[in-house]
C-alpha cells in the first residue's frame, strides 16, 4: 500500500505565512476605515454645508464632509436629501435611496412649515428609487 506523501513545512510554511499578512493586513485596514459612525459632531458645520465647495474630481472627499453634516444635524432632512446626491453620483444608488427615504421620514415628523422645493425634490428622488427598484425586480 502506497501511503501519501505529506506535504514538507518548508513547501507550505511560506503560503501559511503569506496568508497571514494578508489577514492581518485586512485586519488593520478595517480599523482604520473611517465610517459614518465614526465621525463626532460638529456643532460649527451647517446643515446646509455639505454641498459647499463640490469638487466632481473629489466626490468622496465631498461625502465624507456630508457625512459628517449628517451627524451634525440627526433631525434635519436637508444634509440627507445632498447627501443622497453625492451618493447618486458616487454609483451607490442603495444608499442614495436610504437618504432619501429617511429624510422623507424626518420631512414628515416635522411639525413646522415644510420647505415645499425641498419636499418636492424629496418626491421626484424617490420616484426615481421606485423606478429603479422595480427595473432591478426589487419593487
Amino acid at each position: 500500500m502506497h501511503r501519501p506523501t505529506r506535504a514538507d513545512w518548508r513547501t507550505t510554511w511560506p503560503k501559511s505565512v503569506l496568508l497571514i499578512g494578508v489577514l492581518l493586513l485586512t485586519i488593520q485596514a478595517c480599523k482604520n476605515a473611517k465610517s459614518p459612525q465614526a465621525v463626532s459632531p460638529d456643532p460649527q458645520l451647517k446643515a446646509s454645508s455639505c454641498l459647499e465647495d463640490l469638487n466632481l474630481q473629489r466626490v468622496d472627499q465631498a461625502l465624507e464632509r456630508c457625512n459628517a453634516v449628517v451627524v451634525s444635524h440627526p433631525g434635519d432632512p436637508v444634509p440627507l436629501t445632498d447627501r443622497s446626491l453625492i451618493q447618486t453620483l458616487m454609483g451607490r444608488d442603495d444608499e442614495a435611496c436610504a437618504d432619501v427615504s429617511q429624510a422623507i421620514s424626518l420631512l414628515k415628523d416635522q411639525n413646522k412649515s415644510r420647505d415645499p422645493l425641498l419636499e418636492h425634490e424629496l418626491d421626484v428622488r424617490q420616484q426615481s428609487c421606485k423606478q429603479r427598484a422595480t427595473m432591478t425586480g426589487n419593487g
